[in-house]
């Protein structure tokens, strides 16, 4: 039963993701700015609730894992260290100062600054984008054959 449940929360999960990218690159900048204007405002931060309830639904993932006897823990950590180091690597991509007419408005939080740079010019870590999307490619293909039986 865990198994089902990881599968079918995966495979969700990694439909969101896919979407986030085609969002990056065929939203217009216009419409990703004013959404990102209305979530932040006029506060520092847009994800203080979301980031704790990620928290528990990222430990109730990993909890469904290992009730379902599926962890092999060299391919986990494995996983582990190339996804986080994707995600710093991404990050290191945004260099540059974020143009003015780009920055958000006051009062600027580091993450605040980093939301408004990746909008501005989402296309910069285009090798990982890459990388990403073709893990969670694959990683549907598999959910969706070895997991559902599906093809």
């Amino acid at each position: 039963m865990a198994s089902t449940i990881l599968k079918i929360l995966m495979t969700l999960f990694v439909v969101q993701a896919l979407i986030k990218f085609y969002v990056f690159f065929f939203v217009r900048y216009d419409t990703r700015r004013k959404q990102l204007d209305k979530s932040y405002g006029a506060k520092t931060t847009a994800t203080k609730y979301f980031d704790n309830i990620i928290l528990v639904v990222l430990a109730s993932l990993i909890t469904l894992l290992f009730i379902s006897h599926n962890m092999e823990y060299l391919s986990f950590i494995t996983g582990l260290y190339i996804g986080a180091t994707l995600i710093q690597v991404y990050f290191h991509r945004f260099s540059d100062p974020v143009p003015d007419d780009k920055a958000p408005k006051p009062p600027i939080s580091p993450i605040k600054l980093m939301s408004y740079g990746i909008q501005a010019s989402p296309k910069k870590p285009w090798k990982e984008l890459l990388f990403l999307t073709a893990i969670f490619l694959w990683g549907l293909y598999m959910l969706l054959s070895k997991g559902f039986g599906l093809f």
